[in-house]
């Protein structure tokens, strides 16, 4: 016996889980989501706000990217949360980054790549360092939104268009058609979709030990009370990113290049740090990160971690204030297979997607509309 009924329940109400809600709202499906917090707090709120398709490997990867950055300004829209069409611009301190750059542009799908002169990338952005630049890459396709603010958004959104949003809830066993709840009540649903991140502890615990997924953690931080009417502009990146991308893969000169940010970056690179630089919606800059692989972490975040970050920013970016108003650490999920996606059916009608790694943002508005296309053409 079941205490409701809806044709769709999702497990998790992060960005994964509220776009695979927004998704099969816009089908005509009735929609669950449960959420165990009552706020938002794991890593669909402790990132950039990237959606960052010039990261993708051309193919179907980049595709979905392109179809998420669609999404998201037509989502941003009916929620009524920012969308900053800002682009991005990835900043080259040495011949060889440009030459990376250059390729880049010549072999990538994506339409509108400018390679630029030192002269035209401060033009776009005047804080950015001028010794040894030797242009950039400016990409129109990247979107900026303001993480917190974009996922409250949502859940504020989705309940005016007849989601049944349940924070707070935790799930404590899923089989085909019914879920369980914390409090002993049941759910009934066609569909079920588990989109809950790096926990694999509540539900599926086995599959998820067998699986090949592991856990990342990423260090961040913010630098506040930048003055009145400073604007980033183009989101920015700078040579380790290159490194950091599967979309870079491919570039001819990336092997060079790599030999010589190992060596002048080796601990950084030992950390995974690549910086990335975006703007929130209070003007503050999000800055980061860093990349660490484990079953699970040390407390706390690390000094010369965030020493390292800073360090590497100093070399493409001087901001008028470098005053530091908050740190986190965050973690995500990712498959060591390389695979963009995680997806099992642990039982019929039931679906787990999670393993999205670092592109969140960027690609699940087009994978929940994948899977919700998924049950009508299996």
């Amino acid at each position: 016996m079941t205490d409701s009924r809806t044709d769709v329940l999702i497990v998790g109400g992060g960005v994964l889980g509220l776009a695979h809600a927004v998704a099969a709202l816009r089908a005509g499906h009735s929609v669950t989501v449960c959420e165990r917090t009552l706020v938002p707090r794991g890593a669909s709120v402790r990132n950039f706000g990237m959606v960052w398709p010039i990261g993708q490997p051309a193919g179907p990867d980049l595709e979905l990217a392109r179809r998420s950055r669609r999404l998201w300004s037509e989502v941003s829209e009916l929620a009524q949360f920012p969308l900053r069409a800002t682009g991005s611009l990835h900043l080259a301190y040495g011949e060889d980054e440009l030459a990376v750059l250059h390729e880049f542009a010549d072999g990538s799908p994506l339409p509108g790549l400018v390679v630029l002169t030192p002269d035209e990338v401060r033009n776009w952005q005047p804080a950015v360092v001028a010794e040894d630049l030797a242009g950039g890459l400016f990409s129109p396709h990247e979107a900026n939104v303001d993480p917190p603010a974009a996922i409250a958004a949502l859940q504020a959104w989705l309940p005016t268009q007849g989601v049944d949003l349940r924070r707070g809830t935790v799930v404590t066993h899923v089989e085909s058609g019914v879920a369980t709840l914390a409090n002993g009540s049941r759910l009934a649903a066609d569909h079920i979709v588990v989109c809950t991140g790096d926990d694999f502890a509540t539900l599926f615990p086995a599959l998820f030990a067998a699986s090949d997924l592991q856990r990342c953690k990423l260090q961040m931080l913010a630098l506040g009370a930048q003055p009145a009417g400073f604007e980033l502009g183009p989101m920015l990146a700078a040579g380790l990113t290159l490194l950091h991308y599967r979309g870079f893969a491919g570039c001819p000169t990336l092997g060079r290049l790599r030999a010589r940010l190992e060596a002048n970056h080796a601990e950084r690179l030992r950390r995974g740090i690549h910086v990335l630089v975006s703007q929130g919606d209070d003007g503050r800059l999000i800055v980061g990160d860093s990349h660490e692989y484990a079953e699970d972490f040390a407390p706390g975040l690390d000094d010369a971690t965030e020493r390292a970050i800073l360090d590497y920013l100093a070399t493409f970016l001087r901001p008028p204030s470098l005053a530091i108003t908050r740190r986190w650490s965050g973690s995500y999920a990712l498959r060591r297979c390389g695979a963009s996606v995680f997806r099992a059916e642990p039982c019929p009608g039931v679906e787990i997607v999670t393993g999205v790694g670092g592109s969140g943002m960027t690609r699940s508005m087009a994978l929940g509309e994948q899977t919700v296309a998924r049950w009508r053409n299996p």
